[in-house]
């Protein structure tokens, strides 16, 4: 088994501690991650050298992994913290709660500070969020 270091964001880091347990590393058995290589090797070693100020380092283990999987598995880890946010706001909206109640009590929920995950941005991707659902109600008319 080998040790490898990603670069993930606070909030998703935090998701990783609370609902995962996670504490010094992940461990992952065989890795079957089918990416396509959207980066060239210069953007993807710098995704992987240059640490943002809202991002810290996690580590992985596992047998064998290429930079183009880690990055998979980053960007993964990330997609599922939006998911959890998302969840999490619109079913509290569904239950009479007004949104920027809802990402607040998830703020609070991951012990989020808003340098971590600022109120504009959670905002944002909550409003994007309900227009996408919207644009899936239409009825193409072709």
């Amino acid at each position: 088994m080998k040790a490898y270091e990603i670069p993930i964001s606070i909030p998703a880091f935090k998701m990783l501690k609370r609902d995962f347990g996670y504490t010094h590393y992940l461990k992952l058995g065989e890795i079957n991650v089918h990416h396509k290589n959207w980066r060239t090797r210069k953007n993807m070693d710098t995704y992987f050298t240059e640490l943002k100020k809202n991002q810290v380092m996690i580590t992985i283990i596992c047998p064998y992994a290429s930079r183009g999987k880690l990055y998979v598995i980053a960007r993964m880890i990330e997609n599922t913290f939006s998911q959890k946010y998302l969840m999490y706001v619109e079913a509290a909206v569904s239950h009479d709660l007004d949104a920027s109640e809802a990402i607040r009590k998830f703020m609070d929920k991951y012990d989020l500070a808003l340098e971590e995950f600022e109120w504009e941005t959670a905002w944002k991707k909550w409003q994007r969020h309900k227009k996408r659902e919207k644009e899936l109600d239409l009825i193409p008319l072709w």
